[in-house]
């Protein structure tokens, strides 16, 4: 049963809205500056990563993917053509890639492995939330999601291999995921604005009103994640 919602600007003006609030704006958590800019502790941003690990390798890095059976033929094949080719290029691979990067920061093969076993309450509640609302809540709700968090990662993680690299000592060579999910980050974006286009941009208002709700959901995990260390 849908609510009565009462419009006050169209879903794109809405969405405009939403990414401008300084609550939305997660990857500007000061815990993520200080670590963009060098200030963090290199034991914290070790444990920081360690916390998102799990969420961010393993089986929750198909979690955006999730939403192909939502969506329709078309965009599910150009989307498994997507995923057909990250599998071809190596640093394509999370769990290789976040493994390299954390064992340059001096991550344990010990630590590695709690990590991807013990996942925190707030890694494994952050990707049930976007694993639930791409299996099950619709495209609009997915679509959203990736509009206000997802399409931002790539240029992120380029900007953190960035600080690794000059602030923290990581070689190169430890950094190859980071820098393939930042070459991607302009093919992220023309895909996240299709989604938004076809499926929120004409949606109903209160399938607009749930996909806004769902992606405070997705990002209030993030920080909450960024805060649990």
């Amino acid at each position: 049963m849908s609510l009565d919602i009462q419009v006050s600007a169209s879903p794109t003006e809405l969405l405009l809205l939403d990414s401008k609030k300084p609550e939305n704006r997660v990857l500007e958590h000061p815990v993520w500056q200080a670590a963009l800019e060098g200030k963090l502790p290199k034991a914290r941003l070790k444990k920081l990563l360690l916390a998102f690990f799990p969420a961010l390798a393993g089986p929750a890095r198909y979690a955006f993917a999730a939403k192909v059976s939502q969506i329709d033929p078309q965009d599910g094949k150009e989307l498994f053509l997507q995923l057909h080719e990250a599998l071809k290029r190596p640093g394509a691979d999370a769990d290789v890639g976040w493994n390299r990067v954390l064992t340059a920061l001096g991550a344990s093969e010990r630590e590695l492995r709690e990590a991807r076993a013990k996942p925190s309450a707030e890694a494994a509640d952050f990707a049930d939330v976007i694993r639930e609302h791409g299996l099950r809540s619709g495209p609009v709700e997915s679509s959203v999601i990736a509009y206000m968090l997802e399409q931002h990662l790539p240029r992120f993680w380029g900007r953190l291999a960035d600080s690794l690299q000059r602030h923290y000592g990581v070689k190169a060579d430890a950094l190859g995921h980071l820098r393939y999910e930042a070459e991607r980050a302009a093919k992220m974006e023309k895909w996240v604005r299709h989604l938004v286009e076809k499926y929120v941009a004409n949606a109903d208002p209160y399938k607009v009103f749930e996909a806004r709700r769902a992606a405070r959901e997705a990002l209030w995990a993030w920080t909450a994640l960024t805060e649990s260390v």
